[in-house]
């Protein structure tokens, strides 16, 4: 192209209004290019989606928001200004709560985890030297803007004094995750081969197979989250703001049921056809290879994309969540004397144990003639031992429940599968009114007395409302399992290949472009799928 010439405008279309395509979306509208974004469902966001409902605020998706040295970085490079509070954490085992106010607090987490389990201080002190190490990576990685967000090179103070002093630190600690494929799970055998619940209470809050330097850097990342005034709803309808202010569109309710490379079009269940120069699939990948319709390609090409699409279809999707929505006729006071507004909490230290994996397992592959009873049975168990993530708008922002009242959001891992078989075997309502029942009952039994008489309302989203809302396989809300390996890069160091696909002019970002992922992830995967694709239409990266 000669010197001067603007390249041409290009229509790129996004599947999917997560964070990743919204992202994504700002960046390539800034970039010069023509984009509009296709959304399933009836609102913005994906996972990350707040509700309003006689006057309380609910969040449907994560508590608080990691920064990772990439939330505020893309704000301000974005020129959105939204406030953000400090997403609190406490995380309690039956009476032992701990409040992470500091890097500090990871000490007195190991000391109670000694009190609970006074035969077990050898092996605590092996497990806290672990925590401590991946606890430094994160700090590291925590600390450094990234790049890809802000122009070091414009602000010479910022990389004299802070960026270039951090980058040995941050580079190794990249180095060292990258490194480390280590599940928490197996990590934990070393330290502690023969202290079951003492595993279950240090690990079962995290996703099964979860990478040892994720799970237990985390307590350091509890000190970075952020939490936008208003619900986390707000941050997607920020982004929303800057893509219209770019000349962007968003069509919600347009449901993409064929992809046709060949032709470079897509169509929608109501019959419309959408024509692309690029696409972006920022949707479950799995629904993408569904969709696809290579006739007109050639016949290499097409071989290489069922192959693709066969090796994706054959890797497990990730747990999905079940959560209730519950609006308390109580005081805020009474649910912040007891944590922080992000509270994750256990109320029997005995664990989960074999619930979770071989019992689920044995109860999936025989749930035809497993009684209901026995199923039910197995229910309460799973909520009784369970460790809980609870929510509580209000203690983040008064404004997000009326005067003297407080909404609770709390929510458990849950297999997908397992809720598929329930529905399809019929008695799917009994099902969540069980599982409702038995969340209420144990968290009342436990750090919450009288919890049941005080609720005004409930509600509650399944798996199955995951999988019916987003077409995502299973409901998984961070895309693969962790149990197995992964089809998509797991390393920070492959973050730079996630947009690729083998189907031309034709990428991906997302939950399910990178394992293990977060709403940070999506985020990085959404600028550099925007990166790819100004890349090969010949723009600039502004």
């Amino acid at each position: 192209m000669r010197p001067g010439v603007k390249p041409p405008r290009r229509r790129v279309l996004i599947v999917g209004a997560g964070m990743s395509g919204l992202t994504a979306a700002a960046y390539l509208l800034r970039g010069g290019q023509e984009v509009t974004i296709l959304e399933k469902s009836a609102a913005i966001g994906g996972l990350v989606h707040s509700f309003l409902r006689e006057g309380f605020v609910f969040d449907t998706g994560p508590r608080a928001i990691g920064n990772a040295g990439i939330l505020r970085p893309m704000l301000a490079d974005l020129g959105i200004e939204w406030p953000l509070v400090k997403g609190e954490v406490s995380l309690g085992i039956e009476g032992e709560t701990i409040h992470f106010e500091s890097g500090r607090n990871l000490g007195d987490y190991l000391a109670a985890l000694q009190r609970l389990f006074p035969d077990a201080k050898r092996e605590i002190a092996a497990i806290g030297v672990q925590m401590k190490r991946f606890s430094r990576n994160a700090r590291w990685l925590n600390r450094v803007p990234n790049p890809l967000f802000k122009d070091v090179l414009s602000d010479l103070p910022f990389l004299f004094t802070r960026f270039l002093p951090l980058m040995p630190g941050f580079l190794l600690s990249v180095l060292q995750t990258s490194m480390n494929h280590e599940s928490m799970e197996r990590a934990l055998l070393a330290p502690s081969p023969g202290q079951a619940s003492l595993n279950d209470m240090v690990t079962q809050h995290f996703f099964k197979g979860t990478p040892a330097p994720f799970a237990f850097g985390y307590f350091e990342n509890f000190q970075d989250y952020l939490y936008p005034l208003g619900g986390t709803g707000k941050l997607p309808l920020a982004l929303s703001g800057a893509i219209e202010k770019f000349g962007g569109e968003i069509h919600t309710q347009t449901e993409i049921v064929r992809v046709n490379p060949a032709r470079k079009t897509l169509h929608d269940r109501r019959g419309v056809s959408w024509p692309y120069d690029a696409l972006l699939w920022s949707a479950d990948l799995k629904s993408l290879y569904h969709r696809l319709d290579p006739a007109g390609l050639p016949p290499s090409m097409q071989h290489r994309i069922s192959v693709e699409g066969k090796r994706y279809g054959s890797v497990k999707a990730g747990e999905s969540v079940f959560t209730l929505f519950l609006a308390v006729d109580e005081k805020p006071e009474y649910f912040a004397a007891r944590s922080k507004g992000h509270f994750i909490y256990t109320p029997l230290k005995r664990g989960l144990g074999d619930l979770h994996r071989g019992a689920l397992d044995r109860l999936k592959a025989a749930f035809g003639r497993r009684s209901r009873s026995e199923l039910l049975g197995w229910l309460g168990d799973y909520c009784r031992y369970n460790s809980y993530e609870i929510s509580i708008p209000a203690l983040k922002d008064p404004l997000l429940a009326p005067r003297g009242k407080t909404g609770l959001v709390a929510s458990l891992l849950f297999d997908g599968e397992l809720f598929s078989l329930v529905k399809q075997a019929g008695w799917y309502d009994e099902w969540k009114r069980a599982c409702a029942g038995f969340m209420i009952d144990s968290l009342e039994a436990s750090i919450y007395p009288g919890l049941r008489s005080k609720i005004l309302f409930q509600d509650v989203a399944s798996p199955v409302t995951l999988m019916e809302r987003f077409n995502t396989d299973q409901g998984a809300i961070t895309g693969w399992s962790m149990e197995e390996r992964p089809p998509v890069p797991h390393q920070l160091t492959g973050l730079f290949s996630t947009p690729s696909t083998p189907i031309p002019d034709v990428f991906k970002a997302g939950q399910w472009s990178y394992s293990p992922s977060g709403v940070p992830i999506a985020i990085l995967t959404g600028k550099v799928a925007a990166r790819a694709i100004l890349r090969r239409v010949g723009s600039r990266l502004v």
